[in-house]
């Protein structure tokens, strides 16, 4: 598991080298519309294939994602790898979206390598998320 800490103003990193890779967005700090699309499609470019968001407004983030999925691959061309699954988890526990992504996010045509934990929140939250992710 890798886990990114973002807020408004960190740059967003180069993890291409992920992909492909499933993503749980874990959002305590709302962001801007601006910048929810800048990181929905930040992570279709770098790779991103199933992501599984827990937070209020999860069907927002869902939406950004499924369009920067579109606006990356045309529909009429995208492959069964080009798409990108989204699940909502709004009423969960990180622990049991851990458990999710873990167990049971799973994609007909990729075997993921790695899973990103994208936390927005002014603060790093890093080793509570890991051993989290660990014990799920």
């Amino acid at each position: 598991m890798r886990y990114i800490n973002i807020h408004r103003l960190t740059e967003l990193p180069d993890i291409a080298d992920l992909a492909p890779f499933k993503a749980v967005i874990s959002v305590e700090e709302q962001v801007s519309e601006q910048r929810q699309v800048e990181i929905s499609a930040w992570l279709v470019e770098m790779g991103c294939r199933y992501v599984m968001v827990c937070c209020e407004n999860c069907g927002s983030w869902c939406n950004s994602v499924r369009r920067a999925n579109l606006e990356l691959f045309d529909i009429d061309t995208m492959s069964a790898k080009d798409f990108v699954m989204t699940t909502v988890h709004r009423y969960e526990s990180l622990k049991a979206v851990f458990w999710y992504a873990k167990r049971a996010a799973k994609h007909p045509e990729i075997h993921f390598k790695d899973c990103v934990v994208l936390h927005l929140a002014n603060g790093d939250r890093s080793a509570e998320y890991q051993s989290l992710y660990h014990r799920a």
